[in-house]
């Protein structure tokens, strides 16, 4: 804005002075109603506890919104505990499946459904498409065996764990879907907690004689599981070979939240484990099938003092809008929380004291939390549902609770929040026992509603109604070679001069699953300039122009002929390639040509198929790299090395940061591509924008075998 004519320098104060307020005077009224007893929902968790002090009693249960008949609706699974003398009927408990009206209510469907759970000490759920069929499956986390229940696409569901593979019979807590090894099937990681039998006659525990629940200190921690999708219904247990738990593994944390997100933007999902009572786990995804633990090395395994907290639930977002995803997660009281905000450089910060969310939190217990846009101002707010473990913690503290309210924080869009649960509604005042802690926009009114559990008690359904004139849009995915919800999706939409990023990820809080929709807050933005969607698959797409207050379904591929091709290079399909008419040099939405995916994909048919039609051997794409320099810095494929050097590839192409083939090839390790470089005239004094050459890149490495190659070469030069 120009300001012209000004008289004195007063005036020109006053009027910036009213350009900073203004927004502030139109900022939304953030409110939430109890739409519980409206939408006919009359659940009622039950934990069993009479006066035995089983510690399972103290954490249950959450729950998942998640579209069960493919209406376009958001329905509601809650899990349910219950007795632990099972035999009289009358004390029977199951879950509960509500099925969404599309009015504002819901209408218990369990029994046909066929969802129950059964005889089943229920913790938490977690909701994919498993089978790529496009009904959206249910799997339950139990104290004792988990259960996997298929989608039959007709109203029912079926309980195929034993075929599945997948029935952990342990302490299972939360678990979320992820396609960790990017073919396309969801894989499963559980999060189990402790080793702890009801057979076994613990000692007593509390304090000045007051007995009450035994601290997780004093039990073994229970190993996590990764389960790998086989593609036709089954699972493998794959736990200890990827490194991130199973018998006899390394990480038993004591785990209670999970959450899978790409960190550090190399496209493939990672995870984050909350930890009770010893330190949080992070799981680096190395893009091989196996994972690394890195929590210590990255800063977000303790507090930022340096101590070990009792993690409870776990959710990530990008907070800050500098697009590297950050985590959150809650602990108990004389604790705070924990937001480790994500430096994008493989580090994370604690900046719980400097964000004005670690006070806020000492004297609580959280459990369920999550990022979501209340008010559709473009930035995430945060909710935190607390309630204490202890029924009877009153008694020996003077300023604990065991019931709590639970708190919405607003940002302020300046990296700090601001605490609203005064103004937000009635439910705010209202102290609980909450657990988990739900996310969606279950009446598709363009604002994201939620669900709080409540353990040994009732469900509250609070109905976003925030009075606000801000826009929004919703991005729904369907993937054709990704996995069908596209789980690990990354959107990244610009609205005017505020660029938002989200990935498609439902499972977070604590023992939860969430809307699978991305939904952005716009602002006073009427549309969206720009959507780029990047696939797990390694597909982008970007669309432009999308108008406001409506949900977009974004396909993988959309049915035009350059579309058609690019499937086809992606799947293999070198039939279609040949018969082709569109020019094999066309590029994606990042500059990529079909060779540069073949070559990203070492497929040689396709690659050569591609050449055959006439595929230009040196385009590059918009960051300068050739089908050559793709396929050594991707895949270091051999056999397609050579046959793009055969048909003329330009062998000392630098991209725009300056590399080569042949400093990604010593870089990597590529010692027999790094002799096919050089036999084809590499040259091994040119240095990239840092100042390195292929010789420094090695030795950075420790080749030590092509740094002798790369000595002799340069002696020869």
């Amino acid at each position: 804005m120009k300001i012209k004519n000004t008289k004195s320098k007063n005036t020109l104060l006053l009027m910036i002075c009213l350009l900073y307020v203004s927004p502030l005077l139109e900022a939304a009224t953030i409110q939430c109603v109890d739409a519980t007893e409206k939408a006919g929902i009359n659940f009622r968790h039950v934990n069993g506890a009479e006066g035995t002090y089983h510690l399972p009693e103290t954490l249950g249960a959450g729950g998942a919104f998640f579209d069960a008949d493919n209406d376009g609706f958001l329905d509601i699974y809650l899990v349910n505990s219950g007795y632990w003398e099972k035999s009289p009927s009358a004390k029977q408990t199951t879950s509960a499946l509500y099925r969404n009206n599309r009015d504002g209510t819901f209408t218990d469907i369990t029994t046909p459904a066929r969802v129950e759970n059964l005889g089943n000490y229920g913790q938490g759920a977690a909701c994919a498409d498993y089978d790529n069929d496009g009904n959206v499956d249910l799997y339950v986390t139990n104290f004792g065996a988990n259960v996997l229940y298929r989608n039959n696409g007709n109203g029912t569901f079926t309980d195929v764990t034993r075929s599945a593979g997948v029935g952990d019979p342990g302490w299972s807590s939360s678990a979320c879907f992820l396609d960790y090894n990017a073919d396309g099937h969801l894989d499963l990681f559980v999060v189990n907690y402790l080793v702890y039998s009801l057979d076994v006659p613990y000692p007593p525990c509390g304090e000045d004689g007051i007995h009450t629940y035994c601290h997780p200190s004093l039990f073994e921690g229970a190993p996590d599981r990764l389960y790998r999708n086989n593609g036709d219904g089954t699972f493998t247990d794959v736990s200890q070979a990827a490194g991130v738990g199973g018998i006899g593994g390394m990480f038993h944390g004591k785990g209670l939240g999970v959450v899978s997100a790409d960190f550090n933007n190399d496209g493939a999902p990672d995870l984050y484990v909350a930890n009770d009572d010893t330190r949080n786990d992070f799981f680096y995804n190395n893009g091989d099938g196996t994972f690394s633990e890195i929590s210590l090395l990255a800063g977000c395994a303790y507090s930022f003092d340096g101590v070990a907290q009792a993690g409870m639930g776990v959710t990530v977002g990008d907070y800050n809008n500098d697009s590297w995803i950050d985590i959150f997660v809650t602990n108990l009281s004389y604790e705070t929380n924990a937001l480790y905000r994500n430096n994008g450089d493989g580090t994370f910060t604690d900046v719980i004291y400097e964000a004005r969310l670690g006070k806020e939190s000492y004297l609580y217990v959280g459990f369920g939390t999550g990022y979501f846009d209340a008010d559709n101002d473009g930035w995430l707010d945060l909710f935190i549902a607390n309630g204490h473990i202890i029924d009877n913690i009153e008694d020996t503290h003077d300023i604990l609770t065991y019931r709590q309210p639970d708190q919405l924080f607003r940002n302020k869009g300046d990296g700090t929040f601001q605490e609203i649960s005064d103004s937000v509604g009635g439910y705010f005042q209202r102290p609980t026992v909450s657990r988990g802690a739900l996310f969606g926009d279950y009446d598709n009114d363009g604002d994201i509603d939620m669900l709080v559990t409540e353990n040994n008690g009732s469900v509250t359904l609070l109905r976003n109604e925030t009075t606000t004139q801000n826009n929004w849009i919703t991005i729904k995915t369907v993937g054709m070679i990704s996995n069908r919800d596209g789980i690990g999706t990354r959107l990244t939409i610009t609205a005017g001069a505020h660029t938002q990023t989200q990935e498609v990820n439902p499972g977070a809080s604590y023992m939860s699953s969430h809307d699978p929709r991305c939904h952005f807050g716009l602002a006073a933005n009427t549309t969206v300039d720009r959507l780029e969607v990047r696939w797990q698959s390694g597909v982008v797409q970007v669309f432009e122009d999308l108008p406001a207050n409506q949900e977009h379904l974004i396909s993988e591929f959309l049915n035009t002929p350059v579309d058609r091709l690019f499937k086809a290079v992606w799947t293999g399909d070198v039939a279609a390639l040949r018969s082709t008419s569109i020019d094999v040099n066309v590029k994606d939405a990042v500059g990529r040509t079909p060779l540069h995916i073949a070559a990203e994909k070492a497929n040689i048919d396709v690659a050569m198929g591609l050449i055959e039609t006439g595929a230009d051997v040196n385009v590059t794409d918009a960051n300068g790299n050739t089908p050559l320099i793709f396929i050594i810095h991707k895949t270091g494929d051999l056999k397609i090395s050579k046959r793009l050097l055969e048909k003329g590839a330009a062998v000392n192409t630098q991209n725009h940061t300056g590399e080569t083939a042949l400093m990604y090839a010593a870089w990597r390790g590529h010692t027999n591509i790094v002799h096919l470089l050089l036999e084809n005239r590499a040259d091994t004094t040119l240095k990239n924008r840092q100042g390195d050459t292929a010789l420094t890149l090695a030795q950075s490495q420790g080749h030590l075998e092509i740094v002798e190659m790369l000595k002799v070469a340069t002696r020869k030069h």
